[in-house]
C-alpha cells in the first residue's frame, strides 16, 4: 500500500508537470490518466492513516517498556532526517540548476501548472532551508525549492510529538511538557484535520490489538473484504468526484474499516506482489520525498514553456521519465533510509557514552 500511494503521488506530480491540464478533445485513454492524477493529496491522508497505526503501535510497546522521549525522539528523527537532510541537498542543488543554470520555464513558473505555483528564487532561501530542517515547512516556511510534497512530512513530525504527550498525559493524568508542541498549529491550524486523519490509524491499531486475542470468526470471510474494498473505492470515487476538502476524515475512517477488515480476514498476498511490497518499505519514503525536484528536473529538460499535449507518445514519455525517478529513489532508499537502524544505533550509543561520562 505504501508502494501504491507513493507512486499515485509522484505519478500526479510527473503527469501535471509535463502533460497539458484538461482540455476539449480528450481520448478515453488520457482521461483515465486526468482521473487517476487527481488521486494525490487522498493518497497522502491514507498515508497519514498508515502512519497513525505503526506509531501508535510503537508509542504502545515503548510505554509497555518504560517510556523515554529521548530513545523515542532519536527513533523519529533518525527515521526523518536521514532521507530529509540529503533530498533537501539533492533537491536544493537540482532546482538551482534548473532556475539558474538552465533558466526552466517549468522553475521559473512559465508552464502554469497547479503543482508548482511557488517562487523558487525565494523557496532556496537559507531561512526556508533551516525552517524545513525544523519540520515547519507549509506551517511557517514553504517547503524548501520545488518540494512541495514535503509539507506532509512536517505534518507527520509534529503528529509524532502530538500523539504520545496525548496519551501520557491521559495516562498520567497530568499534562506533558510536550504538549507545548500544539503551539505550532496556531500558525497552521489546518494541522488538526491531518492529525485527525492520523488518529485513524492509531484506533485502528488500538481496535485490532484489543481484538487480537480471539477475534470475530465473520471477518475470517472473503467477501468482506470485498465489501470493505468496495467501499473504498466507492469513498475514493466520490471525493475524486467531488473534492477532497472537507471529506478528508470520512476517507481515512473507509480505508481504517477497510485495513481492519484486511487484519482479520486470512488471506495471502500473491508472490508477484513481493516486489512491489519490498519497495514500499524499503524506499517509499525516499520516493515521497525525493521525487518532485527529480521530476522538475526532467520537465526542465524535456519541454519549454508549454506542457505536452495528452497523446499516447507524451503520455508514454511521462510513464518512462516517472519509471526513472521511481527506479532512482530507490536507489537513494539503498543509501539513505536503508541504514536508518545503524544511524539510530550510533547516536543512541553516543547519548548513553555521554550520561556513562556524566555520572563518573
Amino acid at each position: 500500500m505504501r508502494c501504491i500511494l507513493a507512486v499515485a503521488v509522484a505519478f500526479a506530480h510527473g503527469w501535471y508537470l509535463l502533460i497539458e491540464d484538461y482540455g476539449e478533445h480528450v481520448s478515453p485513454f488520457a482521461s483515465a490518466g486526468y482521473f487517476l492524477a487527481g488521486f494525490a493529496h487522498a493518497s497522502v491522508i491514507l498515508f497519514f492513516v498508515l502512519s497513525g497505526y505503526w506509531i501508535a503501535s510503537s508509542v504502545d510497546r515503548r510505554m509497555a517498556q518504560g517510556w523515554q522521549w529521548s530513545s523515542y525522539l532519536v527513533d523519529r528523527l533518525s527515521r526523518l532526517l536521514i532521507v530529509l537532510v540529503p533530498t533537501l541537498a539533492i533537491g536544493g542543488t537540482l532546482d538551482a540548476l534548473g532556475l539558474y543554470a538552465l533558466e526552466s520555464p517549468t522553475h521559473g513558473g512559465v508552464t502554469d501548472t497547479y503543482v508548482l505555483r511557488t517562487d523558487v528564487d525565494t523557496a532556496l532561501g537559507w531561512q526556508t532551508l533551516v525552517g524545513n530542517l525544523l519540520f515547519l515547512q507549509s506551517i511557517i516556511v514553504p517547503p524548501y525549492g520545488t518540494n512541495g510534497p514535503l509539507w506532509s512530512l512536517a505534518y507527520e513530525f509534529w503528529f509524532y510529538i502530538w500523539f504520545p504527550a496525548l496519551l501520557i498525559s491521559v495516562r498520567a493524568r497530568r499534562p506533558s511538557f510536550f504538549l507545548v508542541a500544539f503551539a505550532v498549529a496556531m500558525a497552521a491550524p489546518e494541522m488538526f484535520v491531518g492529525f485527525a486523519c492520523w488518529l485513524c490509524g492509531a484506533l485502528l491499531f488500538w481496535v485490532t490489538n484489543r481484538g487480537s486475542q480471539g477475534g470475530s470468526s465473520f471477518l475470517k470471510l472473503r467477501p468482506w473484504l470485498a465489501a470493505a474494498g468496495a467501499a473504498l473505492a466507492a469513498m475514493l470515487v466520490f471525493v475524486r468526484a467531488t473534492g477532497l476538502e472537507g471529506k478528508e476524515v470520512p476517507l481515512a475512517l473507509t480505508f481504517a474499516g477497510f485495513l481492519f477488515v484486511l487484519l482479520r480476514t486470512e488471506i495471502s498476498a500473491p508472490r508477484w506482489l513481493t516486489p512491489f511490497a519490498s519497495y514500499g518499505a524499503k524506499a517509499s519514503f525516499s520516493l515521497y520525498a525525493l521525487h518532485f525536484p527529480l521530476l522538475a528536473m526532467a520537465a526542465a529538460l524535456l519541454i519549454d514553456d508549454q506542457r505536452l499535449a495528452p497523446s499516447f507518445a507524451s503520455i508514454g514519455l511521462m510513464l518512462a521519465t516517472l519509471l526513472v525517478v521511481i527506479a532512482t529513489c530507490g536507489l537513494f532508499a539503498r543509501h539513505t533510509e536503508r541504514h536508518t537502524a545503524r544511524v539510530r544505533a550510533f547516536v543512541s550509543d553516543g547519548l548513553r557514552s555521554r550520561r556513562a561520562r556524566g555520572t563518573e
